[in-house]
């Protein structure tokens, strides 16, 4: 019973009420070890758990004093799995320092934003996913944070169409993998289209014009070339 109540405590992050668990739990073991003729395991064991519950709720309370705040930051992905290396930014440009599952920032009084306002990023460059989330500081000095990931879409993809003697072809159809849009190139055989893709992330490209069709897998962000040859 004693290690359930320690599991649920873990999970509780705001000071109060980890004190709350602990004035639990300590009035649970004084009980137990009492009737079990220990009376001194029984108050030795009330006051370790006291302790150890009081002491996150004094460090808050010190903090609140101070004015200081303690932002606990967590980043997730579109599966909602946790983000446990990301790249973490503030608009303070705040230091944050690793936590269990997520990252800690203090806001001291010099440090708040006039408006309380907070804005924080997250990326996960090998993953091609970002997020931001906004947090307005008020009268709770232990706020958490979420910041939801998605797909990086914002990279475009630019090129020519040329033919095998590397003339340039205009009125060449262009896409990208199976999404709808097609541009059509110009009199220098250039076009240029949304990638749906991150900066760096590969994908698809085709091209076509008559009996002339080209395949080429690329990094969206870069300028290509799309040679086009009879199959």
């Amino acid at each position: 019973m004693e290690d359930q109540f320690l599991r649920m405590a873990g999970h509780v992050g705001h000071p109060i009420t980890v004190a709350a668990f602990a004035l639990v739990i300590a009035a649970f073991t004084f009980s137990f070890t009492l009737r079990a003729g220990r009376p001194v395991v029984a108050w030795l064991s009330a006051f370790v758990f006291l302790g150890l519950g009081i002491a996150p709720y004094a460090v808050s309370a010190f903090l609140q004093k101070r004015g200081v705040y303690r932002i606990q930051v967590f980043v997730v992905r579109p599966d909602q799995s946790s983000a446990d290396i990301a790249q973490i930014k503030s608009s303070n440009n705040g230091e944050f320092k690793m936590i269990d599952g997520g990252w800690e920032l203090d806001v001291p009084p010099r440090a708040r934003p006039a408006e309380g306002k907070l804005t924080f990023s997250a990326a996960v460059k090998d993953e091609f996913l970002k997020g931001s989330s906004t947090l307005v500081l008020a009268q709770d000095y232990y706020p958490t944070v979420t910041i939801p990931l998605t797909a990086e879409t914002s990279a475009k993809i630019r090129g020519v169409v040329v033919d095998e003697s590397m003339v340039a072809i205009e009125g060449a159809a262009v896409s990208v993998g199976d999404y709808p849009e097609v541009a059509v190139t110009d009199s220098k055989g250039n076009f240029v289209l949304p990638a749906h893709a991150g900066n760096g992330q590969t994908i698809e490209i085709h091209a076509q014009k008559g009996a002339l069709k080209g395949h080429l897998s690329a990094r969206a962000g870069k300028v290509i070339e799309i040679i086009l040859s009879k199959e």
